[in-house]
């Protein structure tokens, strides 16, 4: 019996060969009709055909798609047939129907097949561009929806006769791919020196060679540049750190293949999936016996970020080097977003790099390095961008026309757009201090507007740290649209956007543990060791560390010995603190013993800052434990510490942590927690009173936070904020959360720390309307 289906496919299904993927299964299948990109995340499909070639058609769409692709839905309904079509053909895309559903294609790394083209195949050969319908860049040179050639960066390339001969041909491989290029049509490479001359040489070869004797190299890849080093030469490590002015940052490092990364890293099988992926994150892997690389790519930790290369630039640049691994680190001067044009690489890195390799290939968006670890088994984000951004989340309610545009904290930004029932959050966006990241993050929310049609926002949610840039410039935004700013607390933001991604609904509550840095209180102190519960509308605070001087306020962040003598200031007197510092620790203080007894005064000051920040704590113990000594980039003390705690023995130290109550919360009593490990250092190794630290602290967490949820009638425990990325924090939490039975929820979607903020701001603001 011959039928006519109607079959609509939504969700990641453009930019992805999907629509010649569909066009060569009909063909097989023996279907009349065509398929048409709609522009609102789908495809339509009119198919005509007997009724069982039209099914298994169907089952074809669903187990035969592209990997790159995604299907949300698949809907289809049957008429009669009506004889109207003699083969199957690819429609015009429709650019009438872009809507909040239309799904922006992310950036992929090179299919296996074009790598093969790159060896073998003469047309392509040694072609760093080469890419087809399934692989490449998207996201990062789109202009506008929907993905046609006509609409991204690569309309400055007409093809050539036999590109156009691939990219119409229903049966190549490249058909309809819109990125498609060669050697006689497309983007070309140059190496230029550090006045910006162009070299009269073979770029990649010449590029591995100068790496090779210890050149640093800006290199021009898919969303910015990478500065490239040898991460097997220690003075060339060395040098790009002082002239990056970054003396103890971690750096991350590609290599060639997995036998590579085995030679100094241990890989688990989700890791080297995740290496593996068609995205091809960063992933943050732990240090083995063998490790031969420079010492100075990550002192201190006992992991290391590794990716694997994800364009013909980075597969023939390695090639054509000597050495196992290069290091391949954000390309901006530190403070500015990554550079995408030979202009702003010249400014911004010429005192940082020796030479460019780059290519005249525009960057429409600016994507940097995905970022994930693996925490018992769950793949976590730490930065989310490229091959994953931007990303879409489906809210439990529907806000009709109305639009909150969020603004995140001031660390790691992202900006988030909700309308309907659709938040789309924008790439990573970096820390909101320099002019340049705020212009970023202003010509990124103009983009998705533009691309979406969005109307002005009803409400723009941020921070409720008025000192913020983005809170100031969330103000001046609603002050030039004439539109209402709504203050959103930074830890219910967490909260909320931990329960979006998880799709809990709008009124159930949970009990969220924030951990972090710093997040402005309710009662004006830095937040950060809290538990709440909330939803999306309020929140209670229930419990929280003790809240501690914070003298000298942020300085205690960047010498977190001052916090260590904060925290002991309660518990010790100040002939005893100043008897410990002189003994151990006032080096770590700019100005030594004068500094010391400015901070302990100003400690019994009634207008001390405060805070009750588990980053703060951490802070504390690492100098304590002898893991750092300073703060050089964020997270550095509780990073190293977390390094020590690896080292050590589980159980060899018993650390106790009490509790006390204070107007209806719990306080976690830090102080006498510091004092009780002061007291185990004379008698026990340093690693196994880290080890100790953390157990007591996530078990003592994670008991209180079940008896809340117990006492609450709360089934649903979370854990959120960017202390909760520590892998030990995190494991013995979830461990102790299962056992008392309650439902444990983490962030797998947005990294758990300020990367959320923006989609939990959101969440909350659209309760304003």
């Amino acid at each position: 019996m011959f039928k006519r289906a109607h079959i609509y496919v939504r969700g990641l299904v453009q930019g992805v060969g999907f629509r010649p993927f569909i066009y060569n299964i009909a063909i097989q299948n023996g279907i009349f009709g065509y398929v048409l990109n709609l522009g609102d995340a789908g495809v339509e499909i009119i198919a005509e055909g007997e009724m069982s070639d039209i099914m298994n058609f169907i089952k074809d769409i669903y187990e035969k798609k592209p990997s790159v692709s995604k299907i949300e839905s698949l809907e289809y309904d049957f008429t009669d047939y009506k004889g109207e079509f003699k083969n199957f053909i690819i429609a015009k895309s429709d650019e009438r129907k872009i809507t909040l559903k239309s799904v922006i294609p992310v950036d992929v790394s090179i299919c296996d097949v074009c790598i093969t083209d790159i060896y073998k195949n003469k047309r392509y050969l040694n072609y760093p561009f080469t890419s087809c319908a399934q692989c490449g860049p998207r996201f990062t040179i789109l202009e506008k929806l929907p993905y046609d050639r006509q609409n991204t960066s690569m309309k400055e390339f007409p093809l050539c006769e036999q590109c156009q001969k691939e990219y119409y041909d229903p049966t190549d491989r490249r058909y309809d791919a819109q990125g498609i290029t060669c050697p006689v049509c497309g983007p070309k490479l140059s190496l230029l020196n550090n006045d910006g001359e162009v070299l009269n040489k073979d770029p990649i070869p010449e590029t591995a060679k100068l790496l090779y004797e210890g050149a640093i190299i800006a290199i021009k890849g898919i969303g910015g540049y990478h500065i490239a080093v040898d991460a097997k030469n220690e003075k060339a490590v060395k040098e790009l750190r002082k002239r990056r002015k970054r003396p103890s940052q971690p750096f991350a490092v590609m290599c060639r293949s997995l036998d590579e990364i085995n030679k100094f890293a241990k890989v688990d099988e989700i890791e080297k999936n995740l290496l593996l992926s068609i995205y091809r994150p960063i992933v943050l892997l732990k240090k083995n016996n063998l490790y031969n690389l420079a010492d100075s790519l990550a002192p201190g930790l006992d992991t290391i970020g590794v990716m694997l290369p994800y364009t013909g630039i980075h597969l023939l640049l390695l090639d054509n080097f000597k050495n196992d691994a290069l290091i391949m680190t954000s390309g901006n001067y530190p403070g500015r977003p990554i550079a995408i044009d030979d202009q702003s690489a010249k400014k911004d890195l010429k005192n940082i790099v020796d030479y460019y390799l780059t290519h005249n290939r525009n960057i429409v968006n600016r994507c940097d390095d995905s970022v994930i670890r693996v925490n018992e088994n769950a793949p976590i984000f730490l930065r989310r961008s490229r091959g994953f951004s931007p990303s879409y989340l489906d809210m439990k309610w529907d806000i009709k026309d109305n639009l909150v545009l969020s603004l995140g904290g001031e660390f790691n930004v992202t900006s988030s757009f909700f309308t309907r029932d659709r938040l789309i959050t924008t790439q990573h966006i970096g820390d909101a201090f320099e002019l340049d990241t705020l212009d970023y993050l202003l010509k990124t929310i103009d983009y998705f507007n533009k691309i979406y049609k969005l109307s002005t926002p009803q409400i723009i949610a941020h921070d409720m740290n008025l000192s913020f840039q983005t809170s100031r410039l969330a103000k001046k935004l609603s002050d030039e649209l004439n539109t209402r700013s709504i203050t959103v607390q930074h830890h219910h933001a967490h909260l909320a956007a931990l329960m979006a991604e998880n799709n809990l609904p709008k009124n159930e509550e949970i009990l969220a543990i924030t951990i972090d840095g710093v997040g402005f209180g309710d009662d004006a102190s830095s937040w950060g060791g809290e538990m709440l519960v909330g939803n999306y509308q309020s929140y209670r605070r229930v419990a929280h560390l003790r809240p501690q001087p914070m003298p000298g306020g942020d300085l205690c962040a960047y010498y977190p010995a001052r916090m260590l003598a904060a925290i002991l200031s309660s518990v010790l007197n100040k002939d005893e603190i100043i008897a410990l510092f002189n003994k151990r620790f006032v080096s770590y203080l700019r100005y030594g013993q004068d500094e010391l007894d400015i901070l302990l005064k100003e400690c019994n000051s009634n207008s001390v800052h405060r805070t009750s920040s588990m980053g703060r704590l951490l802070d504390a113990i690492s100098v304590l434990l002898g893991a750092a000594s300073y703060r050089t980039y964020e997270g550095e003390p509780p990073m190293k510490l977390e390094a020590l705690a690896n080292s050590g023995a589980p159980g060899k130290v018993e650390i106790d942590l009490t509790t006390y109550e204070n107007n209806g919360k719990i306080i976690f009593n830090t102080s006498d927690f510091l004092l009780t490990i002061l007291e185990k250092i004379e008698n026990n190794k340093k690693s196994d009173i880290a080890h100790a630290v953390h157990k007591t602290l996530a078990t003592k967490l994670a008991e209180v936070a079940c008896e809340i949820g117990e006492n609450e009638g709360i089934s649903t425990i979370g854990l959120t904020g960017g202390s909760a990325v520590n892998g030990l924090l995190f494991s013995y939490i979830k461990k102790i959360i299962n056992k008392n039975n309650k439902k444990f929820i983490f962030h797998k979607m947005y990294p758990s720390g300020d990367g959320c903020i923006s989609v939990g701001q959101a969440a909350v603001a659209s309760n304003y309307l």
